[in-house]
């Protein structure tokens, strides 16, 4: 499903590949290949597959443990905590 213009609430894609997930007319989080990017708490599994990606502008916070099976490449901020 594709929507042309804004959604108010719902999921709209933006980009290729890119989720926003609305409410209020605002953007609370978006989705990618790469997971979830939210101004709030989120989840993830305890095992990261795959290439992923921490760009030099972005932070990144996971709960751990972790494992990575593939490659995790950071060039901006990932606290494990």
């Amino acid at each position: 499903m594709k929507k042309t213009g804004n959604v108010a609430a719902g999921l709209q894609e933006t980009e290729q590949d890119v989720l926003d997930i609305r409410a209020k007319s605002q953007t609370s989080a978006q989705a990618d290949e790469s997971g979830l990017k939210t101004d709030f708490a989120f989840r993830h599994p305890n095992t990261i597959t795959g290439e992923v990606t921490i760009a030099s502008d972005e932070n990144c916070v996971m709960a751990g443990p972790i494992t990575v099976e593939g490659t995790l490449t950071v060039n901006g901020t990932l606290v494990i905590v």
